[in-house]
C-alpha cells in the first residue's frame, strides 16, 4: 500500500445515458439499450476512486443527504473500496448528476447539487481527517472553501483542481491561497498558460502548477526551479467516455507525487492514467493498476 491521502469534496449519484450524437432534438422516446447506468461521481469522488485503484489508502470526507438515494450512494462508494467513515449523512438531499455521452465519448453533464453550497462540514471533525495524511486534495465546491484553508493551516500539502479558469477570480481566490499544488484546464483561459503560471506564482504561495490542454497534453510549472515545460498527451486507443478525464489525471498526478516521483514523472503518470481511463465508460471506471502504469511508462521511455 502506498501513502495515504485525504480527499475532500463532492459525492454525487451519477446517472450516465448513452445517446447517438449531439445535439439532441425534441421528439419521440429514444431507446438506449443497456445505455443507462448509475454510479458515484463528482470530482472528489472520482479522484478518491482513482487513488484507491492506484494503490493508495484514501480518507474521503464528504456529505450525502437524509434520503433513500444516500443509501445507494454509500453502497456504491463502499463497492469502490472507499471507507464511508468521514462521509456525513446530515444534509437534506443527496446531490446527483445526469451525464449524456455520445458515440465519440463527448459528454454533457447536468449537475443538481441540491443547495449543498449551504452545508458546512463540522470544523471539529476536520483535524481527525487531516491527521491521516500530509496530502489533502480539496475540490472547489463553495461548501469546501474553508476546508482548503483549514488543511493548509494544519500543515497539509493542499492540492486543488480549479478546472476551467478564465483568469484569477474571486470565487477561486480562497482555493488558490490555500493551495500548494494547483491543477487547471486551459479550455477557457484568457492568456497563455506560461503567463498565467507566473501570475499565480506572483500572487500566491503555490509550488506546482499543472495546466491541462485536453487531448493536446499538459504543461508543468515548478516554482522551485523556475521551470515550465510542455508534454504531449498519450494516445492509447479509442475514446469511449471523456467524463472524469481531468479527475483521472488529478488522481494519477497526486499518486505520482505521493509515491515520491518527481513532478515531471508524476505528470507522465497522470497523463497515462487519464488516457487509459477514457477508454472505459464511467467516471469511476477504467483506472489502471499502479504497476501497469509504471511498466508502460518504462517501456515508452526506452
Amino acid at each position: 500500500m502506498e501513502q495515504s491521502i485525504v480527499v475532500f469534496g463532492d459525492l454525487n449519484l451519477d446517472t450516465s445515458v448513452s445517446i447517438g450524437q449531439f445535439p439532441l432534438h425534441g421528439g419521440d422516446t429514444l431507446f438506449s439499450f443497456d445505455g443507462i447506468s448509475d454510479a458515484i461521481g463528482g470530482a472528489a469522488a472520482n479522484v478518491a476512486v482513482g487513488l484507491t485503484a492506484l494503490g493508495h489508502q484514501v480518507h474521503f470526507g464528504s456529505v450525502v443527504g437524509q434520503d433513500r438515494m444516500a443509501e445507494l450512494v454509500l453502497q456504491l462508494t463502499q463497492a469502490k473500496g472507499l471507507a464511508t467513515t468521514h462521509i456525513r449523512p446530515d444534509w437534506q438531499t443527496t446531490s446527483r448528476t445526469v451525464v449524456l455521452i455520445d458515440a465519440a465519448g463527448n459528454r454533457q453533464c447536468i449537475n443538481d447539487p441540491k443547495a449543498v453550497h449551504r452545508y458546512r462540514y463540522p470544523e471539529a471533525a476536520l483535524p481527525a481527517l487531516f491527521e491521516q495524511s500530509q496530502w489533502v486534495y480539496c475540490s472547489t465546491q463553495n461548501w469546501c472553501r474553508y476546508v482548503a484553508q483549514a488543511a493548509r493551516d494544519a500543515g497539509s500539502t493542499v492540492i486543488v483542481d480549479v478546472q476551467a479558469l478564465v483568469d484569477i477570480d474571486e470565487y477561486h481566490r480562497d482555493f488558490l491561497q490555500a493551495a500548494s499544488i494547483v491543477i487547471l484546464s486551459t479550455e477557457q483561459l484568457a492568456m497563455h498558460s506560461h503567463e498565467f503560471m507566473r501570475r499565480l506564482w506572483q500572487q500566491f504561495e503555490i509550488d506546482i502548477v499543472v495546466a491541462t490542454h485536453g487531448n493536446h497534453g499538459a504543461t508543468l510549472g515548478v516554482r522551485a526551479t523556475n521551470t515550465i515545460e510542455y508534454q504531449p498527451a498519450f494516445e492509447l486507443g479509442s475514446v469511449v467516455d471523456k467524463t472524469g478525464a481531468g479527475d483521472a489525471f488529478c488522481a494519477g498526478f497526486i499518486a505520482g507525487l505521493a509515491s515520491n516521483l518527481t513532478p515531471r514523472q508524476a505528470l507522465s503518470f497522470g497523463q497515462y492514467v487519464a488516457a487509459s481511463k477514457i477508454a472505459i465508460k464511467g467516471s469511476t471506471n477504467g483506472f489502471p493498476e499502479r504497476t501497469h502504469v509504471l511498466q508502460a511508462l518504462a517501456q515508452l521511455s526506452t
